[in-house]
């Protein structure tokens, strides 16, 4: 009988066990990175700040035409757009978004980290892939200096504090 209630409890356990990973969500999946191809636009809120800020807190993927200094804040015009792992070649595709380019401002320290193909490819001992980072200003420079078609499929993950200024930009790296 020792033994009958020791297996009934080992599988009450096992239960338990199991049902708490379920309600809780902790038994994760095997699906990677490549799972997700951007972050989930935020959704608005009715409070003023959201509604006048409307990246205040999110973080987007994007595309940009362009980016210059004004007022000595570095600003960028750009759109959402998605991006895709390509398993062929294990690298991201760029799908561009639609419709109208806005302007966003970078916070004054704002960090800046570049891969390839926005800052070329001649950084010694790193490879293309990994995000260096850079100034402000180089980053206006780099950009400018891009061939339309390349300014064009390149994309930048931009992370935005509570006012609606960029803190964190990161290019997407393409071969």
């Amino acid at each position: 009988m020792h033994a009958s209630r020791r297996r009934a409890t080992s599988r009450l356990l096992t239960f338990a066990a199991l049902g708490a990973l379920a309600l809780t969500g902790c038994g994760g999946t095997t699906e990677g990175p490549s799972a997700t191809s951007s972050p989930a636009p935020a959704t608005a809120t009715a409070t003023a700040p959201a509604a006048a800020n409307p990246f205040a807190g999110t973080k987007r993927f994007v595309t940009t035409d362009r980016a210059w200094t004004e007022g000595g804040l570095t600003k960028l015009s750009v759109r959402s757009a998605e991006k895709k792992v390509n398993t062929q070649f294990d690298t991201w595709e760029i799908v561009p978004g639609t419709g109208e380019f806005v302007t966003v401002t970078l916070a004054k320290d704002a960090r800046v980290l570049l891969t390839v193909p926005i800052r070329g490819d001649d950084a010694p001992g790193a490879s293309g892939g990994e995000p260096l980072p850079a100034s402000q200003a180089e980053f206006v420079t780099l950009l400018t200096q891009l061939d339309p078609r390349t300014r064009e499929g390149a994309g930048f993950d931009l992370s935005f504090d509570g006012e609606g200024r960029v803190t964190k930009v990161q290019s997407l790296y393409k071969p």
